[in-house]
């Protein structure tokens, strides 16, 4: 942002010109979003918003914040009812949340995620990820005797990049006829739940003991393996 509001009808004027921005994005796609259209739908004249944003990549850039920031308070609401569940019920009900959250607002927040790799995403992107990986964390020490905890920072970014990545991907192709939403989710939440659920390392004490035994009538031993 070229000029921080310090004025409460400064911050007005830039919150109206944010959302203005997401109105034509919404109605005429990204490919044909302008600043002169936004300042014309925020009723301000063209030169009041360039004192806030040089172009409308800053633009951009202050409606893709405030997509993370209202996506992040999503999930720090549903997140807490489901730190109890099983890792099914857990992954499912995030991805169909995030789901029912991008489908809002008049498609903004899926024309903004079907063009993410034209936009800077990596601050909101980051943000996202440690929040996500502080409910990995809280949900792995709820039941610790249930999860893997080995390498948790590595399996949470693993598990998280996954699924945004996917989820990018899937956004961003033209036709999605080849199956549909809950067939992602389902997909996903079988990778996720089945990574978290992969049980505790089997301890080396557990291997196969071998006994010797005298075969009968030769003198010799055979090596049979018993479980201990």
């Amino acid at each position: 942002m070229r000029k921080k509001p310090v004025q409460q009808r400064s911050q007005q004027m830039v919150d109206a010109l944010i959302e203005a921005a997401g109105q034509v994005i919404a109605e005429r796609g990204l490919e044909h979003f302008t600043t002169v259209q936004v300042a014309e739908r925020a009723n301000v004249s063209v030169g009041s918003l360039y004192q806030y944003f040089a172009n409308k990549d800053a633009l951009l850039a202050a409606l893709v914040d405030r997509l993370n920031r209202e996506m992040g308070e999503m999930v720090s609401r549903i997140a807490p009812s489901l730190l109890q569940a099983d890792p099914q019920t857990l992954v499912r009900g995030l991805l169909h949340a995030a789901f029912d959250f991008l489908g809002g607002r008049e498609g903004l927040y899926m024309e903004l995620l079907r063009n993410w790799y034209r936009l800077d995403i990596q601050r909101s992107l980051h943000r996202f990820e440690q929040q996500m990986l502080e409910i990995t964390r809280a949900y792995a020490l709820t039941h610790v005797a249930d999860l893997r905890l080995d390498h948790g920072p590595a399996k949470g970014f693993v598990i998280i990049n996954s699924v945004v990545f996917t989820l990018l991907r899937y956004l961003s192709l033209p036709n999605r006829a080849l199956f549909d939403r809950d067939r992602l989710v389902e997909e996903l939440t079988t990778m996720v739940a089945g990574y978290l659920s992969a049980g505790r390392p089997r301890n080396p004490r557990s291997k196969a003991a071998t006994v010797t035994r005298a075969k009968p009538g030769t003198g010799r031993s055979k090596r049979n393996p018993v479980r201990i």
